[in-house]
């Protein structure tokens, strides 16, 4: 605990209001607020957000200490009761506490840094050493300027070992992170291309990043991707591995057995070996660079041969599928310890949609702590969270069942659970979401399977974290006083529109749009609260609209008239916000020039609607072809808004711009963007081409590999033919999945281990047939249909169409799995 008076004096601030309080926990997001009496919020500013506008905020919920560049106006009357810390440079102050912090524990700390592999080295290191150190370490990868302060602030008392992450991007960022982590043991992963555009060359990069263990006792290297010009700039007295003889660890052999990899080297004069559960080359340098910390750290190598076999998978993300009884699954039960378990509280607080939080919990193995210990802080996180019904599982946590309160079930095994769970109502859970967490070895997989929708095979993957970075892209493209609002009409672009919304929402996105109201009556019950406008109302639905206060697109006056209507019949007295559409040329929907005039004389006659927003659409803003066109309806659009807004007497919110134009027109964002299918992936000019991220994925397994003699035909109407001996495969995706009938016939490829294969006879409705004659495959392997934007890309071209319409076509029956990294 750091009281305020010791924090001012710690980063040199100058403290207004109560200097007696104390902080345990350091927050930057305050979305991620737990226990606000013991917080401290540090207001962090970047080009795409400022965190002294959640201040106010986070008074009210009780934060009591704020580090702040100033004190905004909203909170100068609240400064008696709270203390202000006010510096010139919030993230600076940041740094320097997390500094001082890590200077209190005399203690081994281990800094990773290199090209790639960070986060695996950490968390493999984190399984092979859990067993005898009490470890800190960061949590998911967060090795950034902001990241590795959070991360090193997680020391305390009990740890034993601390295991931080370090990346950077530019030159000069590394000795920061250096004063931060202040390392004892370095380990350098890997040197490779990422991040090459920050600096002047590859020997530039390693100096800058071999500068975080200047200071360091021991530096780890594995330097089997090292140029010979890279292994000069290395230190004298470094831990080498590499293929050297001169070498302290010496690589001699690296076996790929199918299922697992041997790896032999020399150490002191002496051949040792190693077995690891992996055969793809990353993960065999990983566990390398692992191998040389342990030995460095003097543990046996039998024992390290030991451990080794034992490696799991690190869990790089979270995956969200629908449940039974409108339930939403939250599967992250591939690893489990305190932190992890905390990370994914947060995603479940993020999903919440208003139901019953549920968490089913393992043993948390090898935590390094007392059992009544662990087990207490893990009961602290559920009530800090609010769940409401906590489920926990294995002989451990059994035994601590004392610690938690009402709500509360235990199960020695994870089939106890399920044979329960089959006959207990107070077990079948409604309209909840449900949190799966558990170690690897106690089997969650049934209990996923038991809770989940049955669907078939064929599921579309969403990658969130990729919605984030396209949705951050189209945000470094505008001002900071241009809102975006966020297309999620026809499901989220195919995508699923609750889930993408609760994304949208939760990274401040400021209004959504719909085409329908049912669409944002949806949302509303999900728990959405973002201003939504619909784009096609009807008279049949204005009364839900008004119910769940829905934002209708107003391109008539007979939809103006109607609403009004509504409006008065609803009893409403105050102005309802609706949107004018205005066509300057894509003659679709929308208020004409010479209409104005009666519209304006409309809105001035009845106050009721309120003109949030002014808006049209382009018709080609993505083809410079058209560019002339586009800048005559432009300048279309100005004339008639203006003439709107000195009519009405009140500035409007005003947008133009979709995806194509936001890259294109800067002049004409005004105040507000429309972001459509560029927030999916999908980008028309060469900056969206590099910069978006394609966020989703078709996939099926193989039901059924046959052997065709030459002569054989395939599928309906004999259209396939095979013209020699040859294999095909059957995969469950046919036209009433979307996969349309024109793929068929060798039109259109699949990928089956990386390896095209194209279709064989006609489409079927449920499955279709390709040529994996070539292909080493095996009924139940996976195949992707599509996984970059370039294969949709290719996939629509095939179907004659566009990418918007493969998206939106992808049926409902194909299940929708939601990811985060």
């Amino acid at each position: 605990m750091y009281s305020a008076q010791k924090i001012s004096e710690i980063i040199n601030a100058t403290l207004t209001g109560d200097p007696n309080h104390e902080a345990q926990h350091l927050l930057i997001d305050s979305r991620q607020l737990t226990e606000p009496s013991r917080t401290v919020f540090v207001a962090i500013t970047t080009d795409r957000n400022d965190g002294h506008q959640y201040i106010f905020g986070l008074c009210q919920k009780g934060v009591k200490i704020f580090v702040v560049n100033h004190i905004p106006e909203n909170c100068i009357g609240l400064k008696d009761n709270i203390c202000f810390l006010v510096v010139s440079d919030t993230l600076q102050a940041l740094q320097i506490l997390a500094a001082y912090h890590r200077s209190q524990f005399s203690i081994p700390v281990i800094g990773i840094t290199g090209s790639n592999g960070k986060t695996i080295v950490k968390e493999w290191l984190y399984q092979l050493l859990k067993s005898e150190y009490n470890i800190a370490r960061s949590p998911k990868s967060y090795n950034s300027q902001i990241g590795v302060p959070l991360s090193v602030w997680q020391l305390n008392n009990k740890s034993t070992l601390g295991i931080f992450e370090a990346g950077i991007s530019e030159p000069g960022e590394m000795k920061l992170l250096k004063n931060i982590i202040q390392p004892t043991i370095g380990v350098f992963t890997s040197l490779g291309s990422a991040h090459d555009e920050g600096f002047l060359n590859a020997s530039q990069k390693l100096r800058e990043k071999l500068s975080l263990f200047e200071e360091s006792e021991t530096l780890v290297v594995n330097a089997l991707s090292f140029k010979e010009e890279h292994l000069e700039l290395l230190r004298s007295h470094v831990f080498l591995i590499s293929r050297s003889p001169n070498a302290t660890l010496e690589i001699k052999k690296i076996e790929n057995l199918f299922t697992h990899s041997h790896i032999v080297a020399n150490f002191q004069s002496g051949e040792i070996s190693i077995d690891i559960p992996f055969t793809d080359l990353a993960s065999v340098e990983n566990a390398i660079t692992c191998w040389g910390v342990l030995l460095h750290l003097g543990i046996p190598a039998g024992e390290i041969a030991s451990r080794m076999r034992l490696l799991q998978s690190v869990a790089m993300r979270l995956e969200l599928k629908l449940g039974n009884n409108n339930c939403v699954l939250i599967n992250d039960f591939y690893n489990s310890d305190i932190n992890a378990l905390e990370i994914a509280l947060h995603h479940q607080k993020q999903q919440n949609r208003g139901g019953k939080k549920v968490v089913i919990l393992s043993d948390i193995e090898q935590s390094g702590k007392l059992s009544w210990e662990l087990y207490e802080s893990v009961a602290n996180l559920i009530r800090q969270f609010n769940i409401d019904v906590f489920v926990g599982i294995g002989k451990e946590i059994s035994s601590q069942k004392n610690l938690f309160g009402t709500g509360a079930y235990f199960f020695e095994n994870t089939m106890d659970f399920v044979d329960s769970a089959k006959s207990n109502t107070h077990l079948q859970f409604q309209n909840a979401i449900i949190l799966l967490k558990g170690a690897r070895s106690f089997g969650f997989e049934a209990i996923s399977k038991l809770l989940q929708q049955k669907s078939h095979d064929t599921v579309l993957e969403i990658n969130l974290n990729r919605l984030i970075h396209n949705l951050n892209f189209y945000k470094s493209q505008v001002s900071k006083n241009t809102k975006i609002m966020c297309m999620v009409k026809a499901t989220g672009y195919g995508s699923g529109s609750a889930e993408i919304a609760f994304t949208l929402q939760h990274h401040h996105a400021d209004y959504l749009a719909v085409a329908y109201a049912d669409e944002g009556v949806e949302l509303r019950k999900a728990g959405i609260h973002l201003p939504i406008m619909v784009m096609s109302p009807e008279e049949s639905s204005y009364d839900d609209m008004i119910e769940y206060r829905l934002e209708p697109e107003v391109y008539s006056l007979k939809i103006a008239q109607e609403f009004l209507q509504a409006l008065h019949t609803k009893a409403l007295t105050q102005p309802y916000p609706v949107h004018i559409k205005l066509d300057t040329g894509m003659h679709r929907l929308g208020f004409e020039s010479e209409q104005l005039t009666e519209l304006c004389q409309l809105l001035k006659k009845d106050h009721l609607l309120k003109v949030s927003s002014i808006f049209s659409h382009l018709v080609a803003s993505d083809d410079p072809a058209f560019d002339n066109f586009t800048q005559a309806q432009i300048k279309t659009f100005e004339e008639m808004s203006s003439f709107i807004e000195q009519e009405i007497g009140h500035e409007a919110l005003k947008h133009i711009c979709n995806s194509g134009a936001i890259t294109r027109f800067k002049h004409a964002h005004y105040n507000m963007v429309r972001l459509g299918i560029g927030m999916y992936g999908v980008g028309f000019n060469e900056i969206e081409k590099n910069s978006l991220e394609n966020i989703s994925s078709l996939k099926t397994r193989i039901s059924q590999i046959k052997h065709l003699s030459a002569g054989d035909t395939v599928g309906y109407s004999r259209k396939g033919i095979a013209e020699k001996e040859m294999r095909i495969a059957t995969i469950p995706i046919g036209y009433a999945d979307g996969f349309s009938r024109k793929l068929g016939n060798g039109k259109y490829s699949v990928f089956i281990n990386r390896k095209p294969c194209k279709t064989i006879g006609n489409i079927c409705m449920d499955m279709c047939m390709v040529d994996v004659t070539n292909v080493e495959c095996h009924e139940g392997d996976e195949v992707i249909v599509y996984d970059s934007t370039q294969q949709l890309m290719d996939l629509s071209t095939a179907m004659e169409t566009i990418p918007y319409e493969v998206l939106t076509g992808i049926s409902s029956r194909v299940k929708r799995v939601y990811v985060q990294e």
